[in-house]
């Protein structure tokens, strides 16, 4: 398999989630969304490249805790609005900096850290109800300036925020599911583990946690999965989430798929 083009040297799971193909036969716009980890390590050149990008809008979906103890860098000749989207504090184990706890029990196991990922991707449909009616909201009143969604690895919380709004626009469920495992392209597992000092600078690692913190550093299918196993359960589907939960309503649906899909 081919390297991935990388946009930002530092933040290889940095990438542009349009051009993607929907069903009525448009595209996604490019160079409006963008998605990503944590910015942290730009090289100057990175640092110009986010400003040619002029994006407008950082949707943070990290917890307060976490944007306290670390911030992205940017481009201080662009700087962007920044929309704090603050989910369930109960969703720990897609929050790298509250791994310690888990990894420090003895019986988290492998199989422990992929239900307790499954699990956390269970909740998100409810926990991202209200951000994800802000960033609609933002979207269709904002149209044409460029936005990033990130968290701190840019694969769990940004997966499941970045499926939805692609689903809005009509994008297939294999195209989506395509885009969320593109993370295993960018941001390897070895990469997140060794950076785990970033989050976690006292973390001292047995094999048995070790072993379970490459589960908590990974990306597989099955997790967005449960994610949208979870809204078919509670609503019946997708639509009526985005519609019921998220107040994504036929007329906002279609001002959304004017201002970011190609006629």
């Amino acid at each position: 398999m081919d390297s991935p083009s990388l946009l930002l040297e530092g933040a290889p799971n940095f990438r542009d989630f349009g051009g993607h193909p929907t069903a009525d036969g448009r595209r996604v716009r490019s160079g409006q969304l963008y998605r990503s980890e944590l910015l942290l390590g730009l090289t100057p050149r990175d640092l110009d490249t986010l400003a040619a990008l002029n994006i407008a809008l950082v949707c943070d979906l990290r917890t307060p805790s976490e944007r306290a103890r670390l911030n992205n860098e940017w481009p201080s000749a662009k700087p962007a609005r920044i929309l704090a989207l603050d989910i369930d504090a109960e969703m720990s184990a897609v929050q790298p900096d509250r791994w310690g706890r888990r990894l420090a029990d003895p019986s988290f196991s492998v199989e422990k850290a992929h239900e307790a990922l499954a699990e956390n991707y269970r909740r998100m449909p409810g926990s991202f109800a209200r951000d994800l009616r802000a960033l609609f909201l933002h979207l269709t009143e904002s149209p044409g300036r460029p936005i990033l969604v990130h968290c701190a690895a840019g694969k769990d919380r940004t997966g499941f925020v970045v499926a939805m709004l692609l689903w809005a626009l009509g994008v297939s469920r294999q195209t989506i599911l395509s885009d969320y495992l593109e993370t295993n392209r960018r941001y390897s597992v070895e990469r997140l583990v060794n950076a785990r000092t970033r989050f976690l600078p006292d973390l001292e690692l047995t094999p048995t946690a070790h072993a379970a913190l490459r589960v908590l550093a990974s990306v597989h299918q099955d997790f967005i999965e449960a994610a949208l196993d979870a809204v078919n359960t509670e609503f019946g589907s997708i639509e009526a989430y985005l519609e019921q939960a998220c107040e994504l309503t036929a007329q906002r649906r279609d001002r959304l798929r004017e201002a970011l899909l190609h006629p």
